[in-house]
């Protein structure tokens, strides 16, 4: 003989009684849950065990129903629940035109090609064969930090013509439509 949980239909409990009784009506959700579904639970759970106990079953664990199937309809109109909070309004996205991210990848270009040019224009100085130990490793140096400099731009230059051609397919898709 198993019975379940209490339903919608049953007329309001010992338990609600018992908790309007000692906090007054309406009943905040921490005390519904911690006076009238908890204990509603326990007895759930009492009831199967003395009811296996009596058909002399051995149960380990019983598996009780989770708390809101204790919620009866009849519960509603006697607690109170926490107001929800309002929705935060996401900003609309502000989008920069297709000027910006141009006049930004023409920006990157010069810089690039400013680094892309050697530091000494003959070959066979920029080797190191005439420039001497010190000044050989001081102008390697030099071109380590301006190749490290250029591949940092290059990201960015990738980035704002990404940024170029999707301002312009957005542009262009609001002058169609």
């Amino acid at each position: 003989m198993t019975t379940s949980p209490p339903t919608a239909d049953s007329a309001p409990d010992e338990f609600l009684a018992a908790a309007l009784a000692e906090h007054g009506d309406p009943l905040t959700g921490e005390q519904y849950m911690e006076q009238v579904l908890l204990a509603r639970q326990a007895a759930w759970i009492e009831q199967h065990k003395a009811d296996a106990a009596a058909n002399a079953l051995t149960i380990t664990t019983v598996w009780a129903p989770l708390l809101p199937d204790f919620v009866l309809d009849a519960d509603v109109p006697h607690v109170r629940l926490p107001q929800s909070k309002p929705k935060r309004r996401p900003k609309p996205r502000r989008y920069r035109p297709a000027s910006y991210w141009q006049d930004r990848v023409d920006t990157l270009d010069t810089e690039m090609q400013a680094l892309s040019t050697p530091i000494i224009t003959d070959r066979a100085v920029a080797g190191g064969a005439g420039l001497g130990p010190r000044r050989t490793r001081r102008v390697q140096k030099q071109m380590d930090t301006r190749l490290a400099r250029y591949t940092k731009l290059q990201l960015r230059h990738t980035h704002a013509q990404q940024m170029l051609r999707a301002a312009q397919a957005r542009e262009t898709c609001q002058t169609q439509g």
